[in-house]
């Protein structure tokens, strides 16, 4: 059994094979965040980061020491987390896959940046992704922030995800028009569970603009925290 759940912005919880797995745990500073999750957490093997800004990045550190967890990262991001005492270390590159158990992880493109600010300066973190999970026959498409690109279609044809966490705030990333291009056109999902958006004014793309264009697959928008069964 595989579950998932949104827990605000673009952060996600994979329970699956006996894993626990965190993807992109912006929690402290996230108004979408549903509070108290992490502390009901009994334990988290695996956070994986798709970029490098602090949206992303959020309380990665912190977890990653609290739990003991493994950090599946870009290299540049792995390497910067191990300065920074991160002991458990899986970096990796686009187009390559990394086994953690019964579950593998594959990096894939995503159009974006990734770096953070420190004193004013950009600190790059390699470069942006998005990763295929795959876990207990189930495999989920987490897309990171990414405009759309055509090269969708081999993700979809390689991988053949049915679950599907897609960005649709705008400004950033994908807004609901240009997301719902990717889902109707270029995937082929059996679900969506739209991501980065509400956390902040900027984003201005909302479910329910989104929902409405979207004509072959099942958008949920379930609360943040509320686990779902796949």
């Amino acid at each position: 059994m595989v579950q998932v759940a949104w827990l605000g912005h673009s952060a996600v919880h994979v329970k699956g094979g006996g894993l626990d797995i965190l993807i992109d745990p912006f929690f402290t500073g996230n108004p979408t965040y549903p509070e108290g999750y992490a502390d009901k957490l009994a334990k988290v093997d695996a956070i994986v980061l798709t970029h490098g800004h602090e949206d992303h990045l959020g309380d990665t550190l912190d977890l990653a020491k609290r739990f003991d967890a493994t950090l599946v990262a870009m290299y540049e991001i792995a390497m910067w987390a191990g300065g920074q005492g991160i002991e458990k270390l899986e970096p990796m590159n686009i187009g390559g896959t990394v086994a953690m158990g019964p579950a593998k992880f594959t990096m894939v493109q995503a159009l974006h940046s990734s770096a953070f600010m420190k004193d004013g300066e950009p600190v790059t973190m390699g470069d942006p992704a998005g990763y295929v999970v795959k876990i207990d026959g189930k495999t989920i498409y987490h897309l990171g922030d990414t405009e759309l690109f055509s090269d969708m279609t081999l993700i979809q044809r390689i991988h053949q995800p049915t679950l599907g966490f897609v960005p649709i705030g705008d400004r950033f990333t994908m807004g609901p028009e240009t997301a719902a291009i990717a889902v109707n056109e270029l995937l082929s999902l059996d679900t969506v569970i739209p991501v980065h958006w509400g956390t902040f004014d900027l984003l201005s793309g909302t479910p329910d603009q989104f929902k409405p264009l979207v004509e072959r697959s099942t958008v949920l928008t379930p609360k943040a925290g509320e686990l779902i069964e796949l």
